[in-house]
């Protein structure tokens, strides 16, 4: 993704479409339709000042486990990778795009930091994309299992499955037989067309990751 607001193609139709939409619609459809990723994107000009954030940047900035905010600048949580992101954002002014990964706890978050220039060569901000924390998302998982008519024990146990689970952690977080689940199992295998369990988890996390709308409304 490398247009900025101003970037965006007008409607094409605007006589048929009605009034075209204002500068403030279009900045907040498109605020909109980024929380609908499930990336963190962070929008940063040069010196890291934080000039947007979808709803999952914002969950990662307000955990405050690898990012987080001071006075408004992007900081790393672990002083040891501060100079990780001074040095992102000086290769991103020279036009370079970079990785960066940031391992707080053992558990990695990727930030891959793309520049940005709007009308000239010259590089005015930076996009920050963070790599996912989850594998699928509940609804995709949900939206997956109701085109292949799981039951609601099987979406249950493909859930599970999903979060990297093996069948004997299912079986004692749900209370049922180690053979429950081994059948449930086999039944999503046969209902999806799918040789194995890892194939399936696989396309999974290949679907667009929706967020759901009740989760935005409650992490506003």
């Amino acid at each position: 993704m490398n247009a900025t607001i101003a970037e965006l193609p007008a409607p094409q139709d605007e006589a048929r479409a009605g009034a075209p939409a204002s500068d403030a619609l279009q900045a907040a459809l498109l605020a909109r339709a980024l929380d609908e990723i499930d990336h963190g994107l962070l929008l940063v000009d040069l010196s890291g000042r934080v000039l947007h954030a979808n709803q999952p940047a914002r969950r990662e900035l307000a955990g405050g486990r690898a990012l987080r905010t001071v006075d408004g600048l992007l900081c790393a949580a672990l002083p040891a990778s501060q100079a990780k992101l001074r040095q992102a954002l000086k290769d991103a002014e020279r036009d370079c795009r970079s990785i960066v990964e940031l391992d707080p706890e053992g558990e990695t978050l990727s930030l891959a930091f793309v520049p940005l220039a709007h009308g000239s060569a010259r590089v005015d901000a930076v996009l920050i994309i963070c790599s996912r924390r989850s594998n699928c998302e509940t609804l995709t998982v949900q939206m997956f299992a109701r085109a292949k008519r799981l039951t609601p024990a099987e979406q249950a146990v493909l859930t599970q499955l999903c979060a990297g689970r093996g069948a004997q952690e299912i079986a004692c977080e749900q209370g049922i037989r180690v053979s429950t689940v081994r059948t449930h199992i086999k039944n999503v295998r046969q209902k999806t067309g799918r040789g194995s369990v890892r194939e399936i988890v696989r396309e999974l996390s290949r679907m667009p990751q929706i967020v759901s709308s009740l989760r935005l409304a409650g992490q506003g």
